[in-house]
C-alpha cells in the first residue's frame, strides 16, 4: 500500500477500503491491528482519503444495519482484555479521519454519529484505562 501506484489503485477502488474496514470487526487481534494500521496509512496518504474512508464506513455499516463506526467503537468499548495498541490505533484512526475531513458539515456529521454511540463514554474509559496502565 505504500507504493504510489498501489495507493492510487486503492483510492479508486472503495470496495477494498470497505473490506479493510470490515476486517476491523474481526475477532482476531492481529487482523484488527493490521487493518487499523493499513487504514491509518490510507488516511495519512492524502487528506482527501478521509472522505473516502467515511464513504466506506457508511457503506459497510449501512449494509450491516449498524451505526457508523460501530466496528471501531467495539474496540474502544471492550472492557475485558484491553489491548492498548488496538485502543491507540482505533482512536488515532478516528482522530486522523476527523482532521482530514474537508468541511465542517462532514466533521459534525461524523461527530454526531460518534456521540450517538456514546463515543465520549468510550474515550473516558480509554483515558482511565491508559492512565491506570501508566501508573502501574
Amino acid at each position: 500500500m505504500l507504493y504510489v501506484d498501489g495507493m492510487n489503485g486503492l483510492i479508486s477502488h472503495n470496495e477494498t477500503v470497505q473490506w479493510l474496514y470490515t476486517l476491523v470487526g474481526s475477532k482476531f487481534r492481529l487482523v484488527v491491528k493490521t487493518a487499523l494500521k493499513l487504514l491509518l496509512v490510507f488516511v495519512e496518504y492524502t487528506e482527501a482519503n478521509a472522505a473516502l474512508l467515511i464513504k466506506a464506513v457508511n457503506a459497510v455499516d449501512t449494509k450491516r444495519g449498524t451505526k457508523m463506526w460501530s466496528n471501531t467503537m467495539e474496540i474502544l468499548d471492550e472492557k475485558d482484555g484491553v489491548d492498548t495498541e488496538l485502543l491507540v490505533y482505533a482512536m488515532t484512526l478516528i482522530n486522523k479521519t476527523l482532521a482530514g475531513l474537508p468541511d465542517q458539515d462532514s466533521y459534525y456529521d461524523v461527530v454526531d454519529c460518534l456521540e450517538e454511540i456514546k463515543e465520549l463514554d468510550s474515550c473516558f474509559h480509554f483515558v482511565w484505562t491508559w492512565s491506570d496502565l501508566l501508573c502501574k
